[in-house]
């Protein structure tokens, strides 16, 4: 996705885990969504973190494109698309995405 269009900066591209066991929504930058300065965030103490349940996980690991999983060290990401998947390719990524943005959107905050 080319740097400049909104979609890269206000459209979550994953989801990653904080150390206190809540979820950080990033942009395609690795930062929270909306951000378009290319400051350090610390995620672990980003005010925008979020508990999520392990139903709403569950399923966003079903939808998604792509999972990190959690190692020592390094935490577990959620990938809603990829570098051969981007949503404003095409009406059939654009279907896949709206999917795990669908689970996403209709999360309840713990």
């Amino acid at each position: 996705m080319p740097i400049g269009k909104v979609a890269h900066t206000h459209l979550p591209y994953c989801i990653q885990a904080t150390a206190d066991g809540k979820w950080l929504v990033l942009n395609r930058n690795y930062k929270p969504v909306g951000t378009t300065s290319k400051d350090w965030v610390d995620y672990d103490s980003h005010p925008d973190r979020v508990a999520l349940d392990g139903r709403t996980l569950a399923a966003l690991r079903r939808v998604a494109v792509n999972v990190i999983p959690a190692e020592p060290g390094d935490p577990e990401v959620i990938y809603f698309y990829d570098d051969s998947s981007m949503p404003t390719e095409g009406d059939a990524h654009w279907a896949s995405y709206a999917k795990a943005i669908s689970v996403l959107m209709n999360a309840r905050i713990k």
